[in-house]
């Protein structure tokens, strides 16, 4: 009789089947995820902060009880760029794992520092360890936006920070406007826009890279993160060259191939490849307004990249 427990029929075998092998890809997704989504920075970040945190709980009363000025001396410092510094030299220099988070935070934001100054804002950081680190602060001077609050009097300052003429005149260079041109504009030439730092000017590249250009400055606000008071306050330094724009094939490319720009979906790639296998070349945008995957808003962020031309008919 237990036999008859035990027995399957073969529908219900198929679905045993079907349901081992998508629990297993689940699986092998959940663990393979992480080696592709996961920056490694971050999880550097976030290990130290654990590491510190760890630490500070096996802190004896003893260590708790060390003055400011030998905490101070436990710190190693050296000449560095507070916007490119990596994570590994601030750990080298001594800083609490915590410091470095927010510091790495601030930088992914968008936050720049314009002057040595302004390192200070950092969370968490020690008035007493600042001061040490301040000599070792080296910003390019066109970086500079305001040095108010820093102490010129040092002699060993004078390796880093420009005189207060030549510092005048970063400032009143930065002031002036630019005109950035969006499609054709690396790195470098964003980061001169003022609230755009190496995280963002990054972020605007890979983004127009994957779109093949931008036709309207409002894009920018589909940028991971951009927050739309910075796009106002710097929209009338930006212009747009729409002959830049890199054009779809739509009657040409591959399923795989359509569904990779951002502003096509799997399901709109597949009713255009069936509508070309069954009707034949898509002849305009008009066809598109009969796919039910496409709406009008759908169509008119997209058919800007679209062309209809067939190379099999120009071939004739």
């Amino acid at each position: 009789m237990w036999k008859d427990w035990l027995a399957f029929s073969r529908r219900e075998q198929y679905g045993i089947v079907v349901l081992s092998t998508f629990i297993f890809v689940l699986v092998a997704i959940r663990l393979i995820l992480p080696l592709f989504s996961g920056s490694p920075q971050i999880e550097l970040i976030a290990e130290m902060e654990f590491m510190e945190e760890s630490k500070i709980s096996s802190k004896s009363e003893a260590d708790e009880k060390l003055s400011d000025n030998q905490k101070t001396s436990e710190y190693s410092f050296f000449s560095f760029d507070p916007n490119e510094v990596s994570v590994g030299e601030l750990s080298r220099m001594g800083l609490p794992a915590y410091v470095i988070v927010n510091w790495m935070k601030y930088r992914e934001a968008g936050g720049e520092f314009r002057s040595p100054a302004e390192v200070q804002k950092i969370y968490g950081l020690d008035s007493l360890v600042f001061a040490k680190m301040l000599p070792f602060i080296s910003i390019p001077a066109d970086s500079w936006r305001n040095a108010s609050g820093v102490n010129n009097d040092k002699p060993n300052q004078e390796l880093h920070y420009a005189n207060i003429e030549n510092e005048d005149k970063a400032n009143s260079t930065y002031s002036k406007p630019v005109l950035i041109d969006i499609n054709k504009a690396d790195t470098a030439e964003l980061k001169r826009l003022k609230g755009i730092g190496p995280v963002f000017s990054q972020r605007i590249v890979a983004f127009r890279s994957l779109l093949g250009g931008f036709y309207n400055v409002e894009q920018l606000n589909e940028v991971y993160g951009f927050p739309t008071d910075l796009l106002e306050m710097i929209r009338e330094q930006l212009v747009v060259d729409r002959e830049c724009l890199k054009k779809i094939e739509i009657n040409t490319l591959s399923l795989r191939a359509l569904k990779a720009h951002p502003y096509i979906n799997f399901y709109q790639a597949r009713e255009i490849v069936e509508y070309r296998n069954s009707q034949g070349p898509i002849s305009g945008h008009a066809v598109l307004d009969g796919f039910s995957s496409f709406d009008s808003e759908a169509i008119e962020k997209v058919l800007p990249y679209l062309s209809f031309n067939d190379k099999n008919e120009s071939q004739k």
